[in-house]
């Protein structure tokens, strides 16, 4: 070689080669075996595992077993896992350490070892068989210990399905040996009724359903079907006869109406001879509309008085108000939880700021049962799973997945979720924990100017963008006990280059080390700007930062109050804080966004672990005034009196003329001579009185139109088993951040999901239509952006970043729409004969929700084809 630059510096030299070892002397032989040749729905299913290694001698094992309907597993072409595969693939150079057995073989608790519990359900060879627990999984145990044998039966109770499992088996030995098995089991009856049903129904639809008759012992037998339903109302006779094909099944339908419901539910009934099946399924009643709420929430010391402004056209029957009652202002997170658990657009930001509820609410949940009508802790787990599932390679957590963008900002807004969660007792990986410390103490140590790569490179136009990662990056590392005092130092001597709210955050991290002094000189200008308006604190207009690309109206009062409560809890206007935080939706155009959600559970649990009382007031909501009817009512720390989680109708509680309507309540506290304070939270839930048909324009324009898929001419009636194209259009005279678009499917069509490998085939947005409009941007300048952000789709550039197939709808979201006109598009199947309520699409700005519009609406028509009818 030449000469070394710098002497004295180590030389490695490197050299390799190639050595094959195979690993089937690890590789056991496992025997799935079915104890019967088929089974019964209901029945208990026996099922032998044999282990044996390669030379055929048994072995001692653990195993995971567990059957999946054969038909679900053929959509993505799901393969039984081998862990020989997965362990000892080939690799390039280099040397990592880690295990994958855990994605392997899950554990379960010892004592649950080749057990499961029984269920519901039932299906023995009577006539009163009623099918109704179905699941795509029969039966999943974690760990089946053989014998030294090699051998054990297991046993499993099965759901109703009529259908053919894989059972599929993973094991592994103390010695480090692994293999793989798998066998088909059959469950099905003599004489089978299937449901052939919508996945949802919307009240006003007319359509035909019923179920598909066969029987396994052929012949041409006379089968009669019955049918009855609630939520639904069967329009015409329940009772029908029809003969059964040599070798074939028949389809008997009924004609049905949806009605005004939570869900409907429909029970068939078949018997030809001595055979017999029944089956019931329930499935939702989605609303004809986007669900609109009304919230407000508040404090009372005696009486206060709460007026709500009802909109004209409401069906006040239908709609609903809820209060929720307590002495702790944790009483109002439940009301948050009640409200925003179901919010439909779930990226990582709203996982996280929907989280904060709960985990105040499981804290709390020994304290005041009141506030634990609903228990969150599965809520808690899948919002931690979908969180760590989403950390990228780097240890950042990505917005929608683990592929997407993130920012140091995000990342650690999640992670201080993760962290709460973590403490408040539910299992967070300490290996995300870590790794996404690594990822913004990485950040912390770049250079300042530098700029993460986000989509929209104009969020980092104003420089203290750049800074609010950092201290977002050393607020996340102090709470996880990692603290980089010198970042803390660096940022401190920078200070008057933070944002408002990001001095107050940096003020708690310095408080958490104690180092008040500084802490105290970053909080007390901040007191100073602060005006009292009666019993309420008012910030200063530079406080809030609506630029700032996850905005928030609530979060720079809910910052003040945490970090008050860090140097100062007795300051005199933390209850002032307090009551603005509570009283926030009380303001005319008041939209509540999740981070507003958020960041008012956070400061709230933090004031309610620091300033909790042992008073429990008793709280009485009433109608109108004084004397009027109690609608709810809680005592002490027990539960709501009269309430329902459906709420309490708006008929007879609404007064005045239908141009100024308005909901009078009462809320009385229960010993308020006492000076102590209880809160409420009430969310009005608004019902049409008439589905919505017109568009609105509220700054983004939607328009919809479906076309035929073959030809591409608009249709608004088809056959069933017809595709159909879907296309939307929506134009934005401004510039728009975090744009959803959410439209909803008519009843009688089903989203056609082409990442599947029974759809696979059919092409992509805009294909095979001459002259069609690409799914994209129609203008130049946002096309130049297609590198910064967006998706590609089938080979085609889209603005929309994120696409979610629901059975009722189908969800777009972009994180940035410039002025212009974008396209969205999709494939339906016609699959239920009727006519259906066709809702409007809607959009939204997540982070601005007055900012909406909506497409038409109206119906839509899917004909009955006719066996050997011509076309």
């Amino acid at each position: 070689p030449g000469r070394l630059d710098d002497p004295g510096r180590p030389t490695i030299r490197v050299g390799y080669t190639e050595v094959r070892v195979t690993p089937e002397v690890k590789r056991l032989a496992v025997s799935v075996t079915p104890a019967a040749s088929e089974y019964r729905p209901g029945e208990t299913a026996r099922v032998r595992v044999r282990v044996a290694d390669a030379s055929g001698a048994p072995r001692r094992a653990e195993v995971t077993l567990w059957a999946v309907d054969e038909g679900v597993l053929a959509l993505t072409g799901y393969k039984t896992p081998d862990p020989i595969d997965l362990l000892y693939r080939e690799r390039g150079l280099g040397m990592r350490l880690s295990s994958n057995m855990a994605n392997v073989a899950p554990q379960i608790p010892e004592g649950e070892k080749g057990r499961r519990s029984p269920g519901g359900g039932g299906g023995a060879d009577r006539s009163e068989v009623l099918r109704s627990r179905f699941q795509t999984t029969a039966f999943f145990l974690g760990s089946v210990v053989t014998g030294a044998d090699g051998q054990v039966v297991a046993t499993a109770k099965l759901p109703d399905n009529l259908t053919t499992f894989r059972v599929m088996a993973v094991a592994v030995t103390a010695g480090d040996r692994y293999g793989k098995g798998e066998s088909p089991m059959l469950v099905t009856r003599p004489l089978v009724a299937r449901p052939a049903l919508p996945r949802f129904v919307r009240a006003g639809d007319d359509f035909t359903a019923g179920t598909v008759v066969n029987q396994r012992a052929g012949g041409t037998p006379r089968v009669t079907v019955t049918a009855s339903g609630s939520g639904v109302a069967l329009r015409g006779d329940a009772r029908r006869t029809a003969t059964l094909a040599s070798g074939t099944g028949v389809e008997v339908r009924f004609p049905f109406r949806a009605l005004p419901a939570d869900s409907a539910s429909f029970t068939f009934r078949a018997v030809a001879g001595s055979d017999a099946d029944g089956v019931r399924l329930s499935v939702p009643v989605r609303p004809a509309f986007h669900p609109e709420y009304l919230t407000v929430s508040g404090t009372v010391r005696d009486t206060a008085t709460v007026t709500v402004a009802i909109p004209d056209g409401l069906d006040l029957e239908r709609s609903r108000v809820d209060v929720t009652l307590g002495s702790s202002p944790l009483a109002m997170l439940r009301g948050m939880y009640d409200r925003y658990h179901v919010y439909p657009y779930l990226c990582t930001e709203q996982v996280t700021s929907l989280g904060m509820p709960l985990i105040a609410l499981w804290r709390a949940r020994t304290i005041d049962s009141a506030l634990a009508r609903r228990d969150p802790r599965r809520d808690l787990e899948r919002a931690v799973e979908i969180i760590a599932s989403r950390q990228r390679t780097d240890g950042g957590i990505g917005y929608w997945s683990a592929t997407d963008w993130t920012s140091p900002w995000l990342s650690a807004y999640a992670g201080r979720f993760l962290l709460e969660a973590k403490r408040a007792g539910i299992a967070v990986s300490d290996t995300v924990l870590t790794r996404l410390g690594d990822y913004l103490a990485a950040d912390l140590r770049a250079a300042s100017d530098s700029v993460p790569l986000i989509p929209v490179a104009s969020w980092y136009a104003d420089r203290r963008v750049r800074l609010a990662d950092r201290i977002a990056a050393v607020d996340f590392l102090s709470r996880a006990r990692r603290a980089d005092v010198a970042a803390e130092h660096q940022l401190l001597a920078g200070a008057p280059q933070l944002r408002w709210e990001d001095r107050l955050l940096l003020a708690e991290a310095l408080a958490r080390r104690g180092e008040m002094r500084d802490a105290l000189a970053l909080v007390a200008p901040a007191w100073a700007e602060v005006r009292l308006e009666g019993n309420r604190a008012v910030l200063p207009p530079r406080a809030t930062d609506e630029d700032f690309y996850f905005a928030s109206r609530s979060r720079p009062m809910a910052r003040l109050l945490t970090a008050t409560l860090a140097v100062n809890p007795t300051h005199p206007l933390v209850g002032p804080m307090v009551e603005t935080l509570v009283q926030q939706g009380r303001g005319a155009g008041w939209w509540w966004n999740t981070q507003d959600v958020g960041a008012v559970a956070e400061a709230l649990a933090v004031f309610d672990a620091r300033q909790r009382r042992a008073a429990a007031l008793g709280v009485t909501v009433r109608a109108g005034g004084a004397g009027g009817r109690v609608l709810f009512a809680v005592r002490g720390p027990g539960a709501r009196a009269a309430s329902t989680d459906s709420g309490v109708p708006l008929a007879g509680l609404v007064r005045g003329p239908s141009d100024a309507r308005e909901l009078r309540l009462s809320v009385t506290a229960d010993g308020g001579a006492t000076g102590d304070v209880a809160y409420y939270y009430a969310t009005v839930r608004e019902v049409p009185a008439e589905r919505p048909v017109r568009p609105t324009d509220q700054g983004i324009q939607v328009e919809r139109w479906y076309e035929r898929y073959d030809t591409g001419a608009p249709v608004t009636s088809v056959k069933e088993g017809d595709l159909v194209r879907v296309r939307l259009r929506v134009t934005v005279p401004v510039e728009r951040h975090f744009v959803v678009l959410d439209d909803a499917l008519p009843a009688g069509l089903e989203a056609v999901d082409l990442s599947l490998r029974t759809t696979a085939a059919l092409p992509g947005p805009g294909a095979g239509v001459a002259g069609s409009e690409e799914e994209g941007a129609s203008d130049d300048e946002a096309n130049v952006a297609r590198w910064w952000y967006g998706s590609w789709d089938s080979g085609w550039w889209s603005p929309w970043d994120h696409r979610e197939m629901r059975d009722d709808r189908v969800v777009w979201a972009a994180t940035m729409l410039w002025p212009g006109t974008y396209t969205a598009t999709y494939v339906a199947r016609a699959t239920t004969p009727g006519t259906f309520v066709r809702p409007p699409a809607w959009a939204e700005e997540m982070y601005n929700p007055a900012v909406s519009g909506r497409s038409d609406g109206g119906r839509f028509v899917v004909l009955e084809r006719r066996a050997g009818a011509r076309e």
